[in-house]
């Protein structure tokens, strides 16, 4: 048998509606496949079923799953965080090595080697907690890879990963396939995969495997990362102002900024490499993280506010969705921002709409660690909207998104700025029609953030 065999399955949590349906599908072994399709389309689930953690772990499966005698399965969530079980990369793999019951003298050369494949040998040491998201899902990588299983299971491995960075790992991955591995992603954005011979399994109206044709103009279409802003304007007011700035994790240097302003009631984007210190900023901005020098935000040194007062001015939504939520049910978390939120623009009947356009309308009763990746996310960025500080830092807004989704979000954050003036300072490495949403944008490189663009009329 040199498939994956799926006939009639469908997949549901708490005796609900389906969240995965599919009357047939063959998944070919030592192919490169692709899982394609919008947010809570079932694509993380047919990942969580094939590695049988569904339904071993929750909800009812019904139908029939025929798997290959003798492949041995390693997946990689689409949160690495999830499934790190020690500190460091290196520690990891040697864990996962000696579980599979790897000789001792094998396991030092196969760690180096898999962390020289994703390209963070520098970082085999480093504590996770001090590793950036696209970090993190390397580690993930690499450990997968060092585990040398027959059948690669990524959910959205990329998600977090600037382009140069994300066609590297795509590139590993087919020496991978090449040598006989059968890699399935789960992915929503198809740019870096232009050019590949891959299979592609469309999840949009229902689960289909397209046909040769058809998945080569799906990869040749699919749009590059590319965004146009103007430059800064210089004689608009600050919200945040940055002086004599210097930003470290543990010993590396991240930014060190001489001046730098971000401007009151505009979006503004922040791009670079994975690992450059992006999110650390975010975090230092929120008051979370140590800095050197100064920050003043709305005129005042940021380290004036007390910690109640500053969390009514600043809100920052995490990289990890997750981390984000306090309650069980998606009811129980409106309930909450409703209560606690002071963004006028949302009346119920605004919330209502923006709802049922975000595809959250009727999961009331859901519980949020149930929902998919992308559900999460737009239920995350819709919650701290309706908080309503002044100043919003977002990392990673549109992470794990399919391209309609992430055109909602943008279409949502546009709404809520220009109806309260809110300023917003977002992280993205995905950024694809972000053109109408972002006012400025910054680039950080060599430990500098500089501004982008063209010059304005």
């Amino acid at each position: 048998m040199n498939a994956i065999e799926i006939h009639q399955l469908t997949f549901a949590y708490q005796k609900k509606q389906p969240v995965l349906s599919i009357d047939q599908l063959t998944i070919q072994l030592h192919r490169f496949t692709i899982l394609h399709g919008p947010s809570g389309s079932g694509k993380s689930t047919l990942l969580k079923i094939i590695a049988n953690f569904l339904p071993r772990h929750g909800g009812q499966l019904s139908g029939q799953l025929r798997m290959p005698k003798s492949q041995r399965v390693a997946m990689m969530f689409q949160d690495p965080g999830m499934q790190f079980a020690l500190d460091t990369p290196r520690h990891e793999i040697e864990f996962a090595l000696e579980n599979l019951q790897v000789t001792s003298t094998d396991i030092a050369p196969r760690v180096d080697a898999a962390l020289t494949q994703v390209g963070i040998s520098d970082l085999a040491d480093r504590r996770f907690a001090t590793l950036s998201g696209g970090e993190q899902q390397r580690a993930a990588l690499a450990v997968i890879i060092a585990m040398d299983a027959d059948i690669l299971l990524l959910d959205e491995p990329f998600a977090s990963l600037d382009s140069h960075n994300r066609q590297l790992l795509i590139a590993s991955l087919v020496q991978l396939q090449q040598a006989g591995k059968t890699i399935i992603i789960a992915d929503h954005d198809l740019s870096g995969y232009r050019g590949l011979n891959a299979d592609i399994v469309s999840f949009k109206d229902k689960v289909v495997r397209l046909s040769h044709d058809q998945a080569q103009f799906l990869l040749d279409q699919a749009p590059a990362q590319s965004i146009v802003t103007d430059l800064l304007d210089t004689h608009e007011s600050p919200a945040v102002s940055l002086h004599h700035f210097r930003l470290k994790r543990a010993d590396q240097l991240l930014i060190d900024q001489p001046e730098l302003e971000f401007m009151r009631n505009r979006v503004t984007l922040i791009t670079g490499e994975s690992g450059s210190g992006k999110s650390s900023l975010l975090l230092s901005l929120a008051g979370l993280l140590d800095y050197e020098g100064s920050v003043t935000l709305f005129k005042w040194p940021l380290n004036s506010f007390k910690p109640r007062e500053l969390g009514r001015k600043v809100g920052l939504t995490f990289q990890r969705a997750s981390d984000q939520f306090l309650n069980v049910t998606v009811a129980e978390e409106l309930a909450l921002s409703r209560r606690q939120g002071k963004q006028t623009y949302f009346n119920n009947d605004r919330l209502n709409k923006w709802l049922k356009r975000l595809g959250l309308s009727k999961m009331d009763d859901r519980v949020v660690y149930s929902l998919s990746g992308g559900q999460q996310k737009k239920l995350q960025v819709l919650l701290m909207l309706m908080m309503g500080q002044p100043l919003l830092l977002m990392d990673e807004p549109f992470s794990g998104l399919d391209a309609q989704s992430a055109a909602d979000i943008a279409a949502l954050i546009r709404a809520c700025q220009e109806h309260s003036g809110i300023t917003v300072i977002m992280v993205s490495h995905q950024f694809t029609n972000l053109s109408s949403l972002v006012d400025y944008q910054l680039a950080l490189a060599n430990h500098q953030l500089t501004y982008q663009g063209r010059k304005q009329s």
